[in-house]
């Protein structure tokens, strides 16, 4: 049984504490494909997520009652009652409770205090009739959160789903919005004129990630990159060179 419980407590340090009850069927998944309990308590642990008897469970509980509690929600016997109790006070001990809680948001607090390294790889096409040009841009981006971080509603929605959420996992998120954004950016720098091909080498990067960071609560430590292009190329040598 303390095997079992082991198993649910890795589930829920990667998952965030509510992962158990929102995501029932990948738990049992979970424990099935890595041979981690037998398959009549991994489906008598299914049935039982899918009712609120988590919500019966005090750390330092007895075994008794909260068998009692298994039996009448979800109709098992004594012996299957007795072993899921087991399992669950092992499960929500007062030890793993006290780590749960030393670890909500942390990676959000521990983030704060970190360097942002984002790599990012422009690519854009200008193209007029009878031809184009691809236009490239390489960038090394370090930043840092500053006091006034923006958490935007998209990350609150993950932290909520996951209070445990890593902090490789929020400057994950981080680097990804900023390579979103200069990609919108460096798509319309090189094809805002139909008629000049872009100076590709020219885009001021420094200026929008500036931008970039003044909404969203960073500040630059370090910014560098270089622009370059194919030259124009006609239609012609371009097919070719794509089939």
């Amino acid at each position: 049984m303390e095997n079992i419980a082991e198993k649910l407590k890795g589930i829920i340090d990667n998952n965030g504490p509510e992962y158990l009850s929102e995501e029932p069927y990948k738990v049992y998944k979970t424990l099935v494909e890595e041979n981690a309990v037998d398959k009549k308590i991994a489906g008598a642990l299914l049935y039982l997520l899918t009712t609120e008897v988590l919500c019966s469970v005090k750390p330092g509980g007895e075994i008794s009652f909260l068998s009692k509690a298994i039996q009448r929600e979800c109709s098992f016997n004594k012996k299957m009652a007795d072993q899921l109790a087991t399992i669950l006070l092992a499960l929500y001990s007062k030890d793993n409770e006290k780590e749960w809680k030393d670890k909500d948001l942390a990676g959000l607090e521990n983030f704060r205090k970190e360097k942002l390294t984002v790599k990012w790889e422009g690519f854009a096409i200008w193209s007029v009739s009878g031809g184009g040009v691809d236009c490239y841009y390489n960038a090394d981006i370090v930043l840092t959160p500053a006091k006034n971080l923006v958490v935007n509603e998209d990350l609150k929605k993950q932290l909520r789903k996951n209070r445990f959420m890593k902090t490789e996992a929020i400057g994950s998120f981080y680097g990804k919005e900023l390579g979103k954004y200069l990609d919108c950016e460096f798509e319309e720098y090189c094809t805002c004129d139909d008629y000049y091909q872009p100076v590709v080498e020219d885009f001021d990067l420094e200026y929008y990630v500036k931008d970039w960071c003044k909404e969203n609560g960073f500040k630059i430590i370090s910014c560098e990159g270089e622009g370059n292009d194919s030259g124009f190329e006609p239609d012609s040598v371009r097919r070719w060179i794509k089939y």
